[in-house]
């Protein structure tokens, strides 16, 4: 399997988890410091898209390191920073 296709499969996975443990973290917090005071419970979208935001948010982060970490590395035949080539 393509090393790209891995990790794409490996981030979305941690990506929802992310995501979803973001939102129970979050709501139970609200509930926490809300609801026993006799509140009314509250709307759970907007912590759903906060917990949204979290999942993308940390699925660009890296994604966008793994994409850097595949451009920066030096193709075959081309030397690293510092050496020289002595192949002819």
């Amino acid at each position: 399997m393509d090393p790209k296709i891995g990790k794409l499969a490996e981030l979305t996975v941690e990506a929802f988890l992310i995501a979803w443990l973001g939102y129970l973290t979050i709501y139970q917090n609200y509930l926490l410091y809300r609801w026993h005071r006799g509140l009314p419970l509250p709307s759970r979208t907007a912590f759903v898209v906060i917990g949204l935001a979290m999942g993308l948010a940390f699925f660009w982060y890296e994604w966008d390191k793994f994409e850097k970490s595949n451009h920066s590395k030096p193709g075959r035949g081309s030397a690293e920073p510092g050496e020289t080539r002595t192949d002819t």
